[in-house]
């Protein structure tokens, strides 16, 4: 017998109508709705009977209805709101469940979910640092943060045509205007000058942050790295006055990134973004034109990871047109070998390879010392660039125009420039590496690379790394009976009778 909810369910024609919009049919429609969970860092199990019970008017978690709506909107080439899904607003929890009565004070934890999921983001970029830090850093302690859908609609052309979603709101442009004079903070006060020992300890906490990240993986860096964000949320809330205010800025704007990095890497890509879009707000107030341009080359590699290859392609060059003149060698070489990378993925070969040499070319004019990334002197983890990591882009350059052999030759070379204490950068470029080789029928070398993978990925919480190590069964289950496997898998933990291999 059916339940009284289940009999008084409506049919939802408005999902309806825009299912037979996107002339998907049910099970289309629920595998792009499963890719969108896994940027999300969600794992969904979804079918054809799954959409058939939301059409008989089933709503799903309102997680879910985001990525409903964003599937939807890159389908059909236009925003489409949750509302607009006849699920309700997008905030109830499904059939059966009573709303919250009216002034009625929302739970911590719910206030802290729904800072970080909802739509659209707050304004003041100070809003977005703490709906993007609480839910890490604020009690109730959570270690994961909610999902959050990767969304194209905030990657729309700006005036110029390329640019990505990071206009400043009109109410600080206005403010970043008046930074010459004096500043008011909240109640009509003074605002408080901003010291030049300020900006040098968030550059200062920058750099090691960027450090840790390289060497052990964002896992073991983004609570205390959210706690940083968290207490420079209240400092630019009430403003700051003085010539070393911008700098500030322009500093968190670059924790803002690692923040970004670490999310991204952890597949949690909507966050990511949100952190991203953040890092290029701040710097634009920060008057800082190459670290807008930085952001904008990791929102391209970001969309290339997700295979937005078109996307990935419009914010490349969006970069390279926003990087100033007077840009390090080293942040050029960074802004085109990406370029070359996204041209790549687009199959403009003879592009690809003339972004390549520019990124090379740059690279040569930059001072040696610049090129060791966040070791440094001048401490920035943002736009520094070394031999290693444009050799790592030459390999996803080579490959992406079909040269198999040729990234492998780059991505060796660039292990043998990497540092050994980068042991996540190293433990992700062996683990690709070795899917390299085995996809050129090099098996015995490609068990080789990952021998040492596992070595490095013990000692790193990342990921990207951990995703690498999951994969690494599927693609060797052709080959279980050959003894470099077994070798591998033991020492992988997974034996030759599991159910990884059968």
């Amino acid at each position: 017998m059916q339940s009284a909810d289940r009999r008084s369910r409506t049919p939802n024609s408005a999902l309806r109508a825009l299912l037979e919009e996107t002339e998907w049919t049910q099970a289309a429609f629920a595998h792009a709705i499963a890719t969108l969970g896994s940027e999300a860092g969600l794992r969904l199990r979804y079918d054809r009977t799954s959409v058939a019970h939301w059409l008989r008017g089933s709503r799903p978690d309102p997680r879910v209805q985001r990525l409903i709506a964003e599937a939807l909107s890159r389908r059909l080439g236009r925003p489409v709101p949750v509302t607009d899904l006849g699920m309700g607003d997008g905030r109830s929890g499904g059939p059966g469940r009573r709303p919250a009565r009216a002034g009625a004070r929302a739970g911590t934890g719910a206030r802290q979910r729904a800072a970080a999921t909802s739509e659209p983001a707050p304004a003041h970029p100070a809003d977005r640092l703490a709906a993007l830090t609480a839910p890490v850093v604020g009690p109730p302690r959570a270690d994961t943060p909610p999902p959050a859908p990767y969304r194209l609609t905030l990657l729309t052309p700006g005036p110029a045509g390329r640019a990505p979603a990071t206009r400043v709101h009109p109410e600080h442009r206005q403010r970043r205007a008046a930074f010459p004079g004096p500043h008011r903070g909240p109640g009509g006060r003074p605002a408080r000058r901003t010291s030049p020992d300020e900006v040098a300890s968030v550059r200062e906490h920058a750099r090691f942050f960027a450090q840790q990240a390289d060497r052990h993986g964002g896992g073991h860096i983004r609570t205390p790295l959210a706690a940083c964000l968290s207490g420079l949320v209240r400092r630019l809330r009430t403003g700051g006055d003085g010539p070393h205010h911008p700098q500030l800025l322009a500093a968190t704007a670059r924790l803002s990134y690692l923040l970004a990095r670490v999310y991204a890497d952890e597949q949690r890509h909507g966050l990511a973004q949100r952190a991203f879009l953040t890092a290029a707000e701040l710097a634009r107030e920060g008057d800082d034109p190459e670290g807008v341009a930085v952001v904008r080359r990791a929102l391209s590699s970001q969309a290339h990871q997700l295979g937005h290859s078109h996307h990935s392609l419009a914010l490349a060059e969006a970069a390279c047109e926003a990087a100033p003149a007077d840009a390090e060698p080293s942040a050029r070489a960074f802004l085109y070998a990406g370029l070359a990378v996204a041209r790549a993925a687009e199959g403009e070969r003879d592009k690809a390879l003339d972004a390549l040499r520019r990124a090379e070319h740059a690279l040569a004019r930059a001072p040696v010392d610049l090129t060791t990334g966040p070791e440094s002197p001048n401490g920035e983890p943002v736009g520094t660039y070394q031999d290693a990591a444009l050799l790592y882009q030459s390999s996803q350059v080579r490959a992406e125009l079909g040269d198999r052999e040729g990234a492998i030759g780059e991505l060796r070379s660039s292990l043998r420039s990497r540092p050994a204490g980068e042991r996540r950068s190293r433990a992700v470029s062996h683990a690709e590496l070795a899917e390299l080789l085995l996809s050129c029928g090099r098996l015995e070398e490609a068990c080789a690379a990952w021998q040492v993978f596992l070595e490095d990925c013990a000692l790193v919480r990342s990921g990207r790394a951990a995703r690498a190590r999951a994969r690494m069964p599927q693609l060797l289950r052709p080959y279980a009976r050959e003894r470099c496997v077994q070798a591998l898998l033991a020492r992988a933990g997974v034996l030759a009778g599991e159910g990884a291999l059968r």
